[in-house]
């Protein structure tokens, strides 16, 4: 295997040098860009999973049967438990809008 690397090396070093200096240059980039998404892969390829969790969980919500909400106690605030916002209203057509005062 290592004889083959340096025979793959060697006649990567032998087009190297027959080319200009603006391609060679082309060639480091292109190099530079594949050490980048080495390293970058992996972050890439947990944001994707962690998309389709994000869907998955939207999909679940949506599909929720809530029919039996009115069974529950309402839930009982303790002070400082729930910040004051700014108001918001929906309106059809808009979505939630934040009311002027």
């Amino acid at each position: 295997m290592a004889a083959s690397m340096d025979s793959l090396k060697e006649k990567i070093l032998k087009k190297l040098e027959c080319l200009p200096d603006n391609a060679q240059q082309e060639v480091l980039d292109f190099v530079q860009f594949l050490e980048w998404r080495k390293e970058n892969y992996q972050k890439s390829q947990l944001s994707v999973v962690s998309e389709e969790l994000d869907e998955e969980s939207d999909a679940g919500w949506l599909e929720t049967d809530l029919s039996n909400l009115g069974s529950y106690e309402p839930y009982d605030w303790q002070p400082g438990e729930l910040n004051k916002g700014l108001p918001i209203k929906y309106i059809p057509g808009m979505g939630v809008v934040i009311v002027e005062e």
